[in-house]
């Protein structure tokens, strides 16, 4: 048989099963065409119409019943010797009309082979090497599920059943082990499904219409091929003459030019291998098929944390727009405006990342690689099988859930990297999960909030994962260790030393780490012991014998007293009435600066304005530092808490509290330090624990700027005094405390409402220059009665002349709270005498 009857000509009257087998086309649907719409959910009238009228012809039994025309484009093959992955066939229909129609039948094809036992024969005609020559060019996953298809056979007498408990092709082929979960989301697999389990209704039973179909000479069901490259038609009219043409989505695009890039790539790939080939396949083969079935099973059951879309798009590409950039910037040392605010990856598109040479080979073996620890050749129930039991250090569930989602922070995007790093380094076990603890110490505990500080650090796991050796022994041997901060670096190197010395420093170092308060930095419970002054004299931790069991034992009563504290306190200070910052006040001032004479008493947990990274207890307490500086001093009073004979781990706020009462007793002195010992309130004020103190004032800070209200200690001091004491403030009706906002602003407790011989007065009292300022006057600025004068000069308050040479108001000093709370009692009562005489 020639060329010429091998080709299909125009007017030609063919059966789907003749275009196939007899003239050896592979038929194509185009990426222009919609996706097959009649076994859509809200299309049943129309696919019952069409199945009713192809049942009606195989009943009949009338050969060559014409389904109207079926036009569009031959493509031939020209080439003698074929490309690797090409099929060896006459060449490829690209159908412009008749899509739904050569679809369906395809379909019926299938299911009548099936239950007639006629797979192999149809599986001759319809396949070569594996491939189905039917297929959608619409999706990758469609062309796959047609082979599989093809390749499979289902036990029709043993059908699971739908929600609706009838048997269904659809519940069969979706639990078969060849089906993917992912291809769900592909709108033409499940319209196939849908119209699979349509036919079986229709057609159940009639297994003598298959040789109907496939007859050679007088198929029943027929119809008339138009040739529209006889017509010599444009792309571009082609285009226009399919209105019905569905657009792919952004994701389908950027994908579709993907995989023509990696088919670009000429340089030698890896060795891959597919569970169905024989031999190694080419790194486009293996994406290409991996991408719409493994790869794509994982994301599939991950659809939905971007958008609630019912796909995967965002969510697969929001993982490599991760990648990507990791690559890039340890490939190229540079970022380009890959990642967004706040540290959020953009999104690019083809194009862009394509101009920037962003997707090299390099980069899609790296991304296959990827790809293939995440899916580790099966899923558990779905879902990612971790590498790791569960543990403190790494989620792989929630990390993955947080990079799809687009939402990790720069420490997440450095544990993401840094797992699958060392698992594809090949670690497992005890030897990944040490490494871990060390990735996540370092980025838990430095402060990597810029572009900068992640780019340092990436490359620093980077450099560490290289060198192929345990992390802990890499430690030991003080190997150099950039990109995170010193201290947190230092302590690991201690921590290293100590757990290679026996199972009692393992567990007694790995417990405190994981302290929720803690979260890995336990150095100042190290230096508390000695043991970080040893190390630094000798570069190690090997004391002899002797000393061992005397490191040991301060190590676990310092790290008991901290546990026992900071579980506490770990929420908040508020919860033991500040009972702990109260007590480390008295062994000395502990407070961290902020800006000049601006100080945080550490006594929230609050993020806001970076309170819990920059005035902490976790920063307070972080090595490294050197013997007399500021930190340690401030350091040796925590300490000095823990060494006091009153604390007890067994009662934590007792015993804080009678370290406080016993150093309020040997005070000589009454200063800003003892009232706050004493009065709990005072923190509770400074919202996010700030105060202003120097030596002319000390000032609570409501927020943590004097723009905000604020309140001078001595005076909101004396005025809780007052209240706690139920100091009588009759006969003034109203007392309270007046804070403000501003650099300037006078705050003072405020004693008002005081009527006598036909004037009111009213009472300031603030603190200046070391003193209590009282300020007596009428509230109407005129001078006070002659009765009101005696009692003010009684306690020595000196009159100050107005404009007029009158006396407009008293003022009075006092040294100490004690002198002025008395001062308030004693004028109060001595003024309820006035008024009730």
């Amino acid at each position: 048989m020639n060329s010429q009857d091998m080709e299909p000509q125009s007017g030609e009257r063919l059966s789907f099963f003749q275009l196939i087998s007899k003239k050896r086309l592979r038929v194509e649907i185009p990426i222009i065409q919609r996706d097959y719409a009649q076994g859509r959910p809200n299309q049943k009238a129309v696919r019952t119409a069409f199945l009713d009228a192809l049942y009606g012809y195989l009943q009949k039994g009338t050969p060559l019943r014409d389904l109207d025309f079926v036009y569009g484009s031959i493509v031939a093959n020209n080439s003698k010797k074929e490309d690797a992955g090409t099929l060896p066939v006459a060449g490829r229909f690209v159908p412009l009309d008749g899509q739904q129609r050569l679809t369906t039948l395809f379909l019926l094809h299938w299911y009548l082979a099936q239950i007639s036992g006629q797979t192999e024969f149809l599986r001759s005609a319809f396949s070569i090497k594996g491939h189905s020559l039917f297929t959608y060019e619409t999706r990758n996953s469609s062309s796959e599920f047609c082979d599989a298809m093809i390749a499979n056979d289902i036990r029709i007498d043993d059908l699971l059943c739908d929600e609706t408990g009838s048997g269904s092709i659809a519940a069969t082929i979706e639990d078969a082990g060849w089906f993917y979960l992912s291809w769900s989301s592909d709108p033409t697999i499940r319209s196939m499904l849908i119209m699979l389990d349509a036919i079986h209704d229709r057609f159940e039973g009639c297994k003598e219409f298959f040789d109907l179909l496939v007859d050679d000479e007088a198929p029943v069901i027929t119809f008339l091929f138009l040739n529209l490259q006889e017509f010599k038609l444009t792309d571009d009219l082609y285009i226009k003459m399919n209105a019905r043409g569905k657009p792919l989505t952004q994701f389908e695009n950027f994908k579709a030019r993907l995989e023509k890039k990696v088919k670009s790539f000429n340089s030698p790939w890896p060795e891959y291998r597919l569970e169905f080939q024989d031999g190694p396949v080419s790194g486009y083969e293996y994406f290409i098929h991996k991408i719409d079935t493994d790869w794509a099973d994982l994301f599939w059951s991950y659809r939905n944390e971007t958008l609630a879309d019912n796909t995967y798009d965002d969510e697969l590409m929001n993982f490599m727009a991760l990648v990507i950039a990791n690559f890039h910037i340890l490939d190229q040392n540079l970022e380009r405006g890959l990642f967004g605010s706040g540290g959020s990856l953009k999104r690019w598109s083809f194009m862009e990342y394509d101009q920037l040479n962003c997707l090299s080979q390099n980069l899609i073996v790296h991304l296959i690689s990827m790809f293939d620890l995440l899916h580790r050749g099966n899923l558990s129930q779905g879902k990612l099988t971790p590498y790791l039991e569960p543990n403190p250090y790494y989620s792989e569930e929630e990390t993955f859930r947080a990079v799809i989602r687009n939402t990790t922070s720069y420490p997440e995007k450095l544990r993401f990297y840094g797992f699958y790093r060392a698992v594809e380094n090949g670690l497992r076990g005890d030897e990944l999960s040490s490494w871990m603890r060390v990735i996540f110490n370092l980025t838990e505990n430095t402060i990597i909030n810029t572009l900068d500080d992640y780019y340092l650090s990436l490359e620093s796991i980077r450099d560490l994962a290289e060198q192929g050796t345990p992390v802990l022994e890499l430690l030991r041997r003080d190997v150099d260790v950039d990109g995170f901060i010193g201290a947190q670096i230092t302590e690991e190197k201690v921590k290293a030393h100590l757990i290679d010395k026996s199972s009692e420093w393992l567990t007694e170092v790995l417990s405190l780490e994981n302290h929720s308060f803690f979260r890995g930095q336990v150095g100042f419970v190290l230096k508390f012991s000695g043991i970080v002054d040893y190390y630094l004299e000798h570069g190690n931790t090997g004391w002899g014998e002797a000393d061992q069991q005397n490191y040991l034992d301060e190590f676990r009563r310092y790290a008991r007293s901290a546990s026992a504290v900071f579980s506490v306190i770990g929420v908040s200070s508020s919860s033991i009435d500040y009972a702990w910052e109260r007590a480390v006040l008295t062994k000395g001032d502990y407070l961290t600066t902020s800006t000049a004479d601006r100080f945080n008493l550490l006594s929230t947990r609050l993020a806001k304005n970076n309170i819990e990274r920059d005035h902490s207890w976790k920063r307070l307490l972080r090595l490294p530092y050197t013997q007399g500086s500021p930190w340690d001093q401030r350091q040796s009073h925590v300490r000095s808490v823990f060494d006091d004979p009153n604390f007890d781990t067994d009662d934590i706020q007792g015993s804080l509290d009678k370290i406080c009462e016993a150093a309020l007793e040997t005070l000589q002195v009454v200063d800003w330090r003892s009232l706050l010992i004493s009065t709990p309130a005072l923190f509770k004020i400074c919202n996010q624990g700030f105060i202003v103190k120097n030596n002319n004032e000390v000032v609570l800070l409501h927020e943590s700027q004097r723009n905000h209200y604020h309140s001078e200690l001595y005076s909101k001091f004396l005025e809780l005094r007052l209240e706690a004491d139920k100091v009588n403030s009759s006969p003034f009706q109203l007392a309270y405390y007046h804070s403000d906002r501003g650099a300037d602003a006078l705050t003072y407790i405020c004693f008002s409402g005081f009527r006598f011989e036909d004037r009111e007065y009213q009472m300031k009292v603030w603190y200046q220059d070391h003193q209590y300022q009282f300020l007596f006057s009428t509230t109407d600025g005129n001078s006070c009665s002659s009765k009101v004068t005696s009692a003010l000069e009684h306690f020595g308050f000196g009159a100050e002349k107005g404009l007029d040479d009158h006396p407009v108001w008293y003022l009075s000093r006092f040294d100490s709270p004690g002198s002025a709370q008395e001062a308030v009692t004693e004028l109060c009562a001595l003024l309820r005498g006035l008024a009730d005489n």
